[in-house]
């Protein structure tokens, strides 16, 4: 091939990835009625914060990473806490302000404001009828912070009878009917944006595991036969152990009660790890999860039974476990 001729190459491969960067940034065709309320690209945003001033709380979504790769982070102001198996008499329980690793929900929700669209635009609206809808006085603010800037917009609920928000740009005076998930999944962040997902892999991803509990450590060899995920040690792989595996089961697929943030401690004192699982494929770590007893404290809603609380390599901190049995029943079957 001839210098030229390779030059000609060059400037096509060029131009292939130009036109695949420009595609992958272009925003989506607008449906129907759809309007662009703020034009941002993916990598222009850098975080989204929800203000309600009724409620004394917020929200922030932010792009942010690990060493599992990038992830968008939720940083939730304090919550009011339900008073379920409480004294309706005792006043309220808040939560404290914390930073979790955010859902699918958070991601998607994350990317609905790179552009930000709107179901239909209102235009510039007079003074009685932004009194009429509740704009001059609304308590409900969302900020999105740019690459280049910063944009402000207040917020209120639909009107009886209606379903769609309106939304009032602070720069341009523009108003517009948005989505009901701009203010729904906000207000429902504590359930829906907080991932509670353990671990980022499938059990049949890895090939080894070591479970520690106390002074004793145990291999076992993962293999699949017929569809199924069997566990053997590893100085008898032909021997698959059923009680273990069951029990395992009820390990891996634990599930937060409730997700507290980065660097948070639980009320009831910094918990003491009493059993640690590590998963590895070909001899590469895939994750882990540490499961740990508070110090005892007697509560209306447990008694006095020990609270479990766990931690993975997809958290960002401990989550809490409902009152279970599995760290004694891995402690018989590890005797």
């Amino acid at each position: 091939m001839t210098l030229k001729q390779v030059a000609v190459q060059a400037a096509l491969a060029l131009g292939a990835l130009g036109l695949a960067y420009t595609t992958w940034q272009r925003s989506p065709e607008l449906l129907a009625d759809e309007v662009v309320v703020l034009d941002a690209g993916k990598n222009d945003l850098v975080s989204v914060r929800f203000e309600d001033q009724e409620k004394s709380t917020l929200v922030e979504l932010a792009r942010t990473s690990d060493g599992s790769g990038p992830f968008i982070s939720v940083r939730l102001g304090p919550q009011e806490q339900p008073a379920v198996g409480k004294n309706p008499t005792e006043p309220a329980k808040r939560t404290p302000e914390r930073l979790v690793r955010g859902s699918d929900a958070a991601d998607k929700l994350f990317a609905s404001f790179a552009p930000m669209r709107a179901s239909r635009g209102l235009g510039v609206l007079t003074a009685d009828k932004l009194k009429t809808l509740g704009l001059d006085s609304a308590k409900k603010r969302i900020t999105l912070v740019l690459r280049n800037g910063q944009r402000t917009f207040t917020m209120v609920p639909a009107p009886p009878g209606g379903t769609d928000p309106y939304l009032r740009d602070d720069q341009s005076g523009q108003v517009y009917l948005v989505s009901r998930s701009f203010l729904s999944d906000f207000q429902s962040a504590a359930s829906l944006l907080v991932e509670r997902h353990v671990h980022t892999f499938r059990l049949e991803e890895a090939d080894r595991l070591a479970v520690t509990m106390g002074g004793t450590r145990r291999e076992y060899l993962i293999s699949h036969s017929e569809g199924s995920v069997l566990l053997a040690p590893a100085n008898a792989p032909d021997k698959p152990d059923s009680a273990f595996k069951t029990w395992h089961d009820r390990v891996f697929s634990a599930w937060p009660s409730e997700v507290l943030g980065k660097d948070e401690k639980p009320a009831q004192g910094a918990p003491h790890v009493e059993l640690r699982i590590e998963y590895s494929k070909r001899g590469h770590a895939l994750g882990f999860i540490e499961i740990g007893k508070a110090p005892d404290v007697a509560t209306t809603a447990e008694g006095a039974k020990s609270p479990l609380f766990a931690r993975s390599e997809r958290t960002l901190g401990w989550f809490k476990l409902a009152a279970d049995t599995m760290v004694t029943d891995g402690q018989a079957l590890l005797r």
